[in-house]
C-alpha cells in the first residue's frame, strides 16, 4: 500500500507542474498534506529519475515531453493513439503464434489489434486475457477457445486487475505472453504509470515460457513511473517500422531480440 501511496504522490507532483512547469514546496504540503521530509525524499527521488530539478524552495520539470508516459490516461484515450503503428505491431505478432497453442493477452491498446489479429488469421488458438474489450472481441470466434482471468474490474482500463487470481495461472502452461507496456528501456527496464497495472502482467509472466513485449516506438527507450521487471526478462520485443536504429541498438547491445517490419 505505501508504494501505491508514493505513486499517486508523484503523478499529482507532475499534474501540479503542467502549468507552468514549477511548483513549490510550500505549496506540495498544502495539497498532499504530508510533512516537509516526505516533500524533500519524494523530490529527490524524481530527480534520480530524471522527472524534475530541485530549485530552492521547489522543483522545476525538466521532461515535460514526456509526460503522456508518466501521467495516467485511460484505455478510451489511448485506443486512438499511435493506431497504425499498434495495427503493424500487432500483425507482425502473429508471426510468431502457432495454432494451437495457448497465449495470453494483457490489457494494453496494442493487445487490443493483436485480439483482432488473431481473430482474423487463427482456426484453433487458445486465448487468457485479463481484458473486457478483448473478451468481447474473441467472443463467440469459431476456434478461439477464450479464457478470462476474473478479478476486481476496473472500468477506466476496461479490465479485471487484482492478485485474486495467483492460483489460477499457477495451473497453466502459457506459450507466449504478449506484454504491453508504458516504456522500456536497457536502464529501466518495463515500466508502468500504475501500480495496479502490473499485477495480473506479473501472474501471467510467471505462466509462460516465452515473454514477448509488443510496444510500438514511441515506448522504446522510455520510463514510466513504475518498474515491473528488467529488460532481460523479456524474450523478444516487436515494435513498429518507424522505430530507428538509434532505439534498436541499445536493445541489441544488450542481447534483447527486437523485430520490426520491413517497409
Amino acid at each position: 500500500m505505501i508504494k501505491i501511496l508514493v505513486e499517486q504522490r508523484y503523478l499529482k507532483i507532475l499534474n501540479l507542474m503542467q502549468g507552468d512547469g514549477t511548483v513549490k514546496v510550500s505549496t506540495l504540503k498544502k495539497v498532499l498534506n504530508v510533512s516537509s521530509e516526505t516533500i524533500r525524499r519524494d523530490l529527490e527521488n524524481m530527480e534520480s529519475r530524471g522527472l524534475l530539478k530541485r530549485t530552492y524552495g521547489g522543483a522545476l520539470l525538466i521532461k515535460e515531453d514526456n509526460l503522456d508516459n508518466l501521467l495516467y490516461t485511460s484505455f478510451n484515450q489511448r485506443e486512438s493513439k499511435n493506431i497504425e503503428s499498434k495495427i503493424e505491431v500487432a500483425e507482425l505478432a502473429t508471426q510468431f503464434i502457432e495454432e494451437g497453442q495457448l497465449v495470453a493477452l494483457d490489457s494494453g491498446t496494442t493487445s487490443l489489434e493483436l485480439a483482432r489479429a488473431i481473430k482474423r488469421k487463427f482456426k484453433l488458438l487458445t486465448v487468457i486475457t485479463n481484458s473486457l474489450i478483448i473478451a468481447n472481441e474473441l467472443a463467440g470466434v469459431n476456434g478461439i477457445t477464450l479464457v478470462l482471468t476474473g478479478g476486481v474490474y476496473k472500468d477506466d482500463e476496461a479490465a479485471f486487475i487484482s492478485d485474486i487470481s495467483a492460483s489460477f495461472f499457477s495451473k497453466l502452461s502459457i506459450q507466449t505472453f504478449f506484454l504491453t507496456t508504458c516504456g522500456i528501456s536497457v536502464e529501466k527496464g518495463v515500466t508502468y504509470q500504475r501500480m495496479d497495472e502490473i499485477s495480473i502482467q506479473e501472474k501471467m509472466m510467471e505462466a509462460s515460457d516465452k515473454i514477448f513485449v509488443i510496444a510500438d516506438n514511441s515506448k522504446l527507450g522510455v520510463n514510466s513511473l513504475v518498474k515491473m521487471c528488467d529488460v532481460n526478462r523479456v524474450s523478444m520485443i516487436i515494435t513498429d517500422s518507424y522505430a530507428t536504429d538509434e532505439q534498436i541498438k541499445p536493445f541489441k547491445d544488450k542481447g534483447i531480440k527486437i523485430v520490426k517490419p520491413t517497409k
